[in-house]
This record gives C-alpha cells, sequence and structure tokens, in this order.
C-alpha cells in the first residue's frame, strides 16, 4: 500500500515516503524492519527492549511497524522529523531522531503504533491526552512518572493534572512544552491502576472498537 505513488508523496510527506522507500532517504536496511543511516548494535538491542516493554504490557504485540533511525539532524529533518525526539506515522511506522534513538523515546512511540494497531478504525475516537498518557505509562518514562510500585505514581497533586482532560492537546504542548506529559501520564496511570491494569486498557480497546464512546469507557474521578 504504501509503495503506491511514493513520488507524489515525497514534498508533501516526507515521513509516508521515507516509510515506504527508507533506502531512498539514505538510510539501510538492517534487517527486522529496522533502517537507520549507521549500523549501531545499540539499535536492535534497544528496539529489542522497547518490544519487550510492550509485550509485557499487552501480553504480545501485534504491530509490525517499520523503525527509522537517524543518527544526525539533518538525516532526520530530510525525513520528514523536527524537533521531536521521536514520531510515530500511524501504524505503519516510527522514527527516532538522534536524541530519541533510546530505550524510553522508542518504547513511547512504539505503544502509540501498538495503540492505533489494535484500535483500528476506532483510533480518531481516544483523545491525545490518553494516547500521550498511556505512551508515558507504558514506556515507564522517568521524567513523568514515579517509579512502578508506588501506590501513586503521580509526580503532581492529581487535581492539579486533571485539566488536561479537557484542553486543547495541540494548544496546551504548543511550543514543545513537555508538562502536559507530566499530566497525561499522572491521570492515566491513576485510571489504569483503579481499573485492573494492563487489562482495563485491552477491555477499553475492545469496547471503543465495538462502537462504544470514549468518555463512558474511561471515566476518570474528577
Amino acid at each position: 500500500m504504501l509503495g503506491v505513488g511514493v513520488g507524489a508523496f515525497a514534498w508533501a510527506l516526507p515521513t509516508v515516503a521515507a516509510t515506504a522507500c527508507p533506502q531512498c532517504y539514505g538510510l539501510s536496511d538492517r534487517g527486522g524492519r529496522l533502517y537507520a543511516d549507521s549500523d549501531e548494535a545499540r539499535y536492535r538491542q534497544l528496539l529489542d527492549e522497547a518490544d519487550r516493554r510492550i509485550t509485557a504490557f499487552y501480553g504480545e504485540r501485534t504491530s509490525t511497524p517499520r523503525v527509522l533511525i537517524c543518527t544526525t539532524a539533518e538525516c532526520y529533518r530530510r525525513i520528514g522529523g523536527g524537533g521531536e525526539k521521536g514520531r510515530a506515522i500511524r501504524n505503519w511506522s516510527l522514527m527516532l531522531s538522534p536524541a530519541g534513538a533510546n530505550v524510553t523515546i522508542a518504547t513511547h512511540e512504539l505503544s502509540h503504533v501498538e495503540f492505533h494497531e489494535r484500535l483500528g478504525s476506532a483510533s480518531g475516537s481516544v483523545p491525545d491526552w490518553f494516547d500521550e498518557g498511556l505512551a508515558v505509562l507504558v514506556s515507564d518514562d522517568a521524567r513523568y512518572l514515579k517509579p512502578a510500585g508506588e501506590p501513586d505514581r503521580c509526580l503532581v497533586p492529581y487535581e492539579q493534572a486533571l485539566p488536561i482532560v479537557d484542553a486543547d492537546w495541540g494548544d496546551a504542548t504548543h511550543g514543545g512544552v513537555d508538562r502536559p506529559y507530566l499530566l497525561a501520564a499522572c491521570v492515566v496511570s491513576r485510571w489504569t491502576a483503579a481499573n485492573g491494569g494492563s487489562a482495563a486498557v485491552l477491555d477499553a480497546i475492545a469496547q471503543l472498537r465495538a462502537g462504544a464512546d470514549f468518555p463512558a469507557v474511561v471515566s476518570v474521578p474528577r
């Protein structure tokens, strides 16, 4: 599917074109759907660990995205990246910048891909705050959550985190502000813990795929 009309996308959507033809953008096939501009053994190691974290949360991994890794900012810009550390392209691929080539960011982006793969056409019904908060939780990002095992993983009082549920994610994160990730992670981790852990997320996915409305499936305490 991605191989059709690559030339037409190359200017307007370089991320899609690079996903379809990584070699066209200077990335070499490193095996196992990994493409990079440098043959570093640690890339395979970090992806194996990211896969382990996804599997630990979901029980198995159903998505099979291509992974594009750049060791230079120039390479990352060429494939359509910006100032972010990484980016998921729907459920097709994930891109990692030089600063994002680590286990935490790889798992975060792979969480988006896995979540969208499982949701299918219901992906559009999930608000960004939940998608991003879930990715922080699955990646166990110590920047935004207390260590696993803590009774409450929030780094801010829950009441301070709640407004993110009603905020516009694009506005909240404008200019590269990352505090919304901390707030979303707090709300999602609290909801997940209160509803049975990862099983609650799997049940929510099943209900959303069946046509349920997100607010009815994910009801956060106010």
